[in-house]
């Protein structure tokens, strides 16, 4: 009887355990259904809201682009190194900033914003500057012209410090700016001794010795350029003294005192010495043979005063360029017949521009010097380039420095002489290069400036009209500039040359000029732009 019973208790789990098993298996059957139902409804979305699907040969559709046969390509191991140079495999992620549209990456083909304000604020570039090099007809300065009227909408201001070519009207029509026309002839004076504006929280003191030391190195500048060599030691101490004599700014109690000295009152001031006889007294010095000693410096000043430039920079200020407005433009065009007149108009202006852009309350600006090559024959022109280039990022400036060819600088000097080795400086304290085609011949001072690699520099002679290597901070990006309609009419610099004069048959008519051709598609090579970009 025990015996039975123990036979009923096995019975009884083995059915107790047949019935788990049973409700496991149809638990796992409903998952797997639940699973097939969830995948199912997946598919279908997926088909309903995604890409066609796609095989081997491709995607299915109407224009897919299927293939006939299955591409087979061998596997491949190398280096990223290698790889990156791959194209199309690879492609640059661009700036990520915002900015002005100048055009598109040869390359990647997107969209290429630049700003440098931007850049900088997001910590890509240290130094505000920007040097952009082009051969004639690159077009370098079209970008140029289209950099600052593309950044006027943006809040950022420009100044042409110097339109020597007289080039620039169209960009300030454009931009609703008077330019300022100086040079002999014309109504417009500017004194370059005018005083500078006091700042807020300046005091006083530091207010007049910042105009006096202004005044001293404008001066020594213009003398410098003038004889074409530095000045003696006794030649800047007559200029010292004539300058406190006239100004009396280091005691500040004569009736005499003068605010606002110019260039003529200080040639009377350095020729009398019983003006400057108590400090020449202070060093032991004899007024009668500084005088002697300097003569060679008065000379030069008297020519600065009735030569060439006489009724320009030798009197009061009559006009002022409006800071203001969206831009400035001084226009120097009529003083283009010889360099050095244009050197030292252009030294004048520039200290009298340093007035404004240097204020600590200014607001952002781009100021362009277009003819650099110019400004590197001068040493005192190039000494006051880089002190504005040092002070760009604590005013929020940005100088922008345009030239041809390197060659040019490198016919200034010897490459260990003084103003070579301060060109290059600059061109080391530029954050952004901007390099347009170049010749044979420029290559290998291109590659001495900029430090570019074999790759950048063989690419240089390669460059179409309208693109250029830009290299902003270590990035390097191949650029096509495009123009507007607008822009394309500012930047014309050759119409002359295109222009079709009138025919003998119908004088009162002329032949329409030809119709600009249409842009047309780019690779690597990078084809040219319309006709008509400026230079």
């Amino acid at each position: 009887m025990a015996r039975r019973n123990d036979d009923l208790v096995r019975e009884g789990n083995r059915g107790e355990e047949l019935r788990r098993l049973a409700e496991t298996r149809d638990e796992e059957r409903a998952r797997r259904r639940l699973e097939r139902r969830h995948s199912r409804a997946e598919s279908a979305w997926g088909k309903l809201t995604g890409p066609p699907p796609a095989d081997g040969r491709g995607t299915h559709g109407r224009a897919a682009g299927r293939v006939a046969r299955r591409m087979r390509v061998q596997p491949h191991t190398t280096t990223t190194a290698h790889l990156r140079s791959w194209f199309p495999f690879t492609n640059d992620a661009g700036l990520a900033v915002d900015g002005p549209l100048i055009g598109f990456d040869v390359f990647s083909r997107t969209a290429f914003t630049f700003s440098v304000h931007e850049l900088y604020r997001a910590g890509l570039l240290t130094a505000p500057n920007v040097v952009v090099i082009g051969e004639i007809g690159s077009g370098k300065s079209s970008l140029l012209k289209c950099l600052v009227f593309r950044n006027v909408p943006f809040g950022v201001k420009f100044s042409i410090s110097a339109d020597i070519k007289g080039e620039y009207g169209p960009l300030a029509e454009a931009t609703g700016v008077t330019p300022l026309r100086v040079g002999p002839g014309l109504a417009a004076r500017m004194n370059p001794l005018q005083g500078v504006r006091r700042a807020p929280g300046q005091t006083e003191e530091a207010w007049l010795a910042h105009q006096r030391t202004r005044r001293l190195l404008l001066v020594e500048g213009l003398l410098e350029i003038e004889k074409g060599q530095r000045l003696t030691d006794a030649e800047r101490t007559a200029v010292t003294f004539g300058m406190d004599a006239l100004t009396r700014e280091h005691d500040g109690t004569s009736p005499d005192r003068r605010g606002e000295p110019t260039l003529g009152q200080l040639l009377e001031g350095m020729s009398d010495p019983h003006r400057w006889r108590t400090d020449a007294a202070r060093i032991s010095v004899d007024p009668q043979r500084l005088l002697e000693s300097a003569s060679n410096a008065r000379m030069a000043l008297y020519r600065i005063v009735h030569g060439p430039l006489s009724g320009i920079f030798d009197g009061a200020s009559t006009s002022n360029l409006d800071f203001t407005a969206d831009g400035t433009v001084l226009d120097l065009s009529a003083m283009r017949s010889s360099d050095e007149m244009t050197a030292m108009a252009m030294t004048c202006a520039q200290s009298w521009l340093e007035a404004e852009l240097s204020r600590p309350d200014g607001e952002q600006r781009i100021v362009v010097y277009d003819e650099f090559a110019l400004i590197a024959r001068y040493l005192p022109l190039v000494r006051r380039l880089r002190e504005q280039f040092k002070i760009a990022r604590a005013y929020g400036m940005s100088n922008v420095i345009g030239f041809h060819r390197f060659s040019d600088l490198a016919a200034v000097g010897d490459g260990d002489s003084e103003i070579v080795r301060m060109a290059r400086g600059l061109i080391e304290d530029t954050g952004v290069r901007i390099s347009y085609r170049q010749s044979e011949g420029s290559l290998a001072q291109a590659r001495e400036f900029l430090g570019t690699s074999d790759v950048v520099t063989d690419l240089l002679k390669r460059l179409k009209q309208g693109v250029a290597v830009w290299n902003i901070g270590t990035q390097y990006h191949v650029v096509k500039h495009r123009l507007s309609r607008i822009e394309k009419e500012m930047v014309q610099t050759d119409s002359r040359m295109n222009h079709v004069g009138d025919t003998p048959d119908t004088p009162e008519t002329s032949s329409p000029p030809s119709p600009a051709p249409a842009p047309t598609a780019m690779g690597t090579d990078a084809v040219s732009t319309a006709s008509g970009v400026g230079v």
